[in-house]
């Protein structure tokens, strides 16, 4: 569930800035902190950068900061990915994350990882602004800007060495985090400000033809940001995080526009509902007061405030389902699935309604159905293997898992629910290697080894392959844990 708590995602954008690279290695139980050497020294591999990225959202997800939804998460891959698709990345990865922040901010983190505030989305108007945010920081890192930012800034490397430990060790409390930020960014961000500018210019370049060629408006990006510049100049609020990070200038601003201008965008036909209805979900997920929310979203429908009435109507069915008020959401899905019977996040709430009111085997043909129309779907697989351990149907749910974890980018909870199906067929060896994966993948190497180590322990007569397998594991969860003689 989104809550309106405040992040320290800003401390996290500056990572992403600074950098802390080479023998940098970020972990949630243990800090080393960068060895500063010269600038001969700053030979960043992709390597290197994807692992300290992995680092970073590890400990991100960790403090609660990632959400891991199944279908928002979908769809910011999906409109990630066709951004992507019409650059020239190689062989880069990337992987794009919902921040559990209400402030309008996105950032990229090093080796193609790139988190965006729901706050951000909130406060785009249609799918083209939005695609514009993510396409300004998809350039961030196709250009590299993460590693020629570190080598720029290798003077600073004292400043840095605290500002990333204050980061880390900050991180469960947001005045230390704060505190240390105010403390050690000022001395760092003047020399840093002349580097940081031409990288945000050449992310505007490359991200701007990046939405022409994917089909979008490319004038989106300066219509975007200036929107939010001039929105916090009307209402006189404090400028929005994102403003802070991407300050957008006049001559900025009409780079952008001339720049634009001189494109034109390919004619598509995207399916700009999922953008309203995925927007909508945020908007039910978000709020504190779950009653409140009802009355919310019965307001918008009566007065007619809203963009998409189906989308309305999906965030008022989310916000019926959250107080318990079933029968009264279930009335709205069967109409808005009678309109789009394929649509899956309408398929998804409708076998969660059936799931939460004890229908299991209803639950079970939705999501079945579901599968036919979208063969081997993560999004689908995932609640119905929450509909499947409900009903105790363990075998199936274990095999539906298996397949899914056969490919890169899962959630952590699917591993979970690998480790119930596992308990539920009394494989306790497999329970373990399953909770080493979750814990892993939360950011507590330790208590992956400790897991797998037990999977080991229960089952002695592993075969060579398998055994052989969960020691490489363990050797990578050790990769994760600083060496007690490191320094010394």
């Amino acid at each position: 569930m989104l809550k309106t708590k405040q992040l320290n995602v800003n401390l996290i954008l500056f990572i992403a800035l600074s950098l802390l690279f080479s023998h940098t290695n970020i972990h949630s139980e243990e800090l080393l902190l960068p060895d500063m050497g010269n600038s001969a020294d700053f030979s960043v591999s992709p390597a290197e950068e994807k692992r300290t990225g992995e680092a970073v959202i590890r400990n991100i997800r960790r403090g609660g900061g990632v959400v891991d939804d199944p279908l928002i998460e979908d769809y910011l891959d999906h409109l990630g990915f066709r951004l992507i698709s019409n650059t020239n990345h190689g062989d880069q990865h990337f992987k794009f994350f919902l921040i559990n922040d209400k402030i309008l901010n996105a950032f990229a983190l090093p080796g193609g990882f790139i988190g965006i505030n729901y706050g951000l989305i909130l406060a785009t108007e249609s799918e083209k602004e939005l695609a514009s945010v993510m396409a300004h920081e998809v350039a961030h890192i196709t250009q590299r800007h993460h590693a020629r930012a570190y080598e720029a800034g290798s003077n600073q490397g004292p400043i840095l060495a605290a500002l990333i430990a204050a980061i880390i060790l900050g991180g469960a409390n947001s005045q230390i985090g704060e505190a240390a930020f105010a403390a050690t960014a000022a001395g760092m961000m003047q020399s840093q400000i002349n580097f940081t500018r031409a990288n945000e210019k050449e992310a505007d370049y490359m991200g701007i033809q990046m939405l022409a060629n994917a089909g979008y408006d490319p004038m989106a990006m300066a219509t975007f940001f200036g929107r939010m510049e001039k929105e916090s100049r009307l209402y006189g609020s404090s400028t929005p995080e994102f403003l802070r990070s991407h300050p957008m200038s006049t001559n900025r601003m009409a780079d952008a526009i001339n720049r634009a201008s001189g494109l034109q965008k390919r004619k598509t036909n995207f399916d700009t509902q999922s953008f309203d209805l995925i927007r909508a979900r945020i908007r039910a997920l978000a709020h504190d007061d779950k009653n409140n929310a009802v009355i919310e979203f019965t307001k918008h429908l009566e007065n007619g405030r809203f963009q998409n009435r189906s989308a309305e109507e999906y965030g008022y069915a989310l916000s019926l389902m959250n107080t318990k008020q079933y029968a009264k959401a279930n009335k709205i899905l069967d109409k808005l699935l009678a309109k789009d019977p394929s649509r899956i996040t309408y398929l998804v709430a409708k076998g969660q309604i059936e799931s939460f009111t004890k229908k299991l085997k209803q639950s079970q043909t939705t999501y079945t159905k579901a599968l036919e129309l979208y063969p081997e779907n993560k999004v689908i697989t995932y609640y119905y293997v929450q509909s499947l351990l409900k009903n105790r149907q363990f075998s199936k749910a274990r095999e539906l898992l298996n397949n899914v974890l056969k490919t890169p980018g899962n959630l952590p909870q699917l591993y979970k629910f690998l480790s119930e199906a596992e308990a539920g067929l009394k494989n306790t060896s497999g329970v373990h290697h399953a909770l080493a994966e979750y814990y892993f993948f939360l950011g507590q190497p330790h208590e992956a080894i400790r897991q797998m180590q037990l999977a080991m322990q229960t089952h002695k007569k592993d075969d060579f392959y398998t055994r052989a397998g969960r020691e490489a594991r363990i050797a990578e969860y050790q990769k994760e844990i600083i060496p007690e003689e490191h320094g010394n």
